[in-house]
């Protein structure tokens, strides 16, 4: 990895470290496939508690290994809609930064997605989510996570 990634990757982590005194909110855990490349997709976000009505901040950082290597920084807005149900569908959309590596060849993209989710259950310690993005722009065209906010 080059170190203009390795930097990204740090800041990324330092940036997420440092929201979480400042915004109160919680850490989760995302995994999934992301498509075009076909990867399998492992990382960490943090999500803020409401930043205006029903509007969370939620960045992340993933890890993709498969047909490449992809490290992805990202940053998303999700509205979530208010349910008298503990099913809780949200939307959004956000930017991204993806460094991709295919047999030593390296490549840096910058790109946007739509997402749209599910947050389902409130339990004491978390709530699960299943989400879906698209991709736009140079980055992957879509992905298909499922992951857990920790309380």
């Amino acid at each position: 990895m080059n170190r203009t990634i390795g930097f990204a990757l740090v800041l990324a982590l330092v940036t997420c470290a440092l929201a979480g005194p400042a915004v109160a909110g919680n850490v989760g855990f995302r995994t999934g496939l992301s498509l075009d490349p076909d990867d399998f997709v492992a990382g960490i976000h943090f999500r803020t508690d409401p930043l205006a009505q029903n509007l969370h901040f939620v960045p992340s950082v993933e890890a993709g290994f498969g047909d490449v290597t992809m490290f992805a920084i990202n940053g998303d807005l999700h509205f979530v809609f208010e349910t008298s149900s503990k099913l809780a569908p949200y939307a959004g959309g956000g930017m991204t930064v993806n460094w991709f590596d295919t047999d030593g060849n390296n490549d840096t993209e910058v790109g946007g997605s739509i997402l749209g989710g599910l947050l389902i259950g409130e339990t004491s310690w978390g709530r699960m989510f299943f989400e879906m993005k698209l991709g736009l722009g140079d980055v992957p065209d879509a992905k298909l996570l499922v992951g857990w906010n920790l309380r």
